[in-house]
């Protein structure tokens, strides 16, 4: 086996464990917390559009910058960092970077409420009635 072989090998295998292990904390989350549960921690005292907070916490991948979630939720990056900071407190997001540069993974993906596609607008017909001729009864 060549070093690149071996490389390429190890590669895999580190993809392999990770993803396990991701699988890993979501079903050991789901035995804590029902992902419902876990909406409403993430809404918990959100004044501004609690539903964006859903969305910030799916977004978690570990890659994403705290400005990108600011702008998910529509606040500033030190106000998403203090959010952060508290759901790390809660232990519903885990950091896995460094203390001078955080990287946030969530613990599962959350349902997130359908935004209702909006109706095609409806054509108007008047309604055009034909009165048939109502026949007299003859006695």
């Amino acid at each position: 086996m060549t070093t690149d072989e071996a490389l390429t090998t190890i590669a895999q295998q580190n993809k392999t464990l990770l993803f396990q292990n991701e699988m890993l904390i979501t079903l050991i989350a789901r035995l804590v917390w029902t992902p419902e549960e876990l909406v409403e921690m993430v809404m918990a005292k959100k004044k501004k559009d609690p539903e964006a907070y859903v969305s910030v916490y799916n977004a978690l991948d570990g890659e994403i910058t705290g400005k990108e979630l600011g702008e998910i939720a529509g606040v500033s990056k030190q106000a998403i960092s203090s959010v952060l900071q508290g759901w790390v407190d809660d232990g519903i997001v885990i950091n896995v970077g460094t203390d001078s540069q955080p990287k946030y993974r969530r613990l599962m993906r959350l349902p997130e409420k359908r935004k209702a596609k909006p109706k095609p607008k409806q054509e108007t017909h008047e309604a055009t009635e034909e009165v048939a001729p109502s026949a007299e009864v003859q006695q």
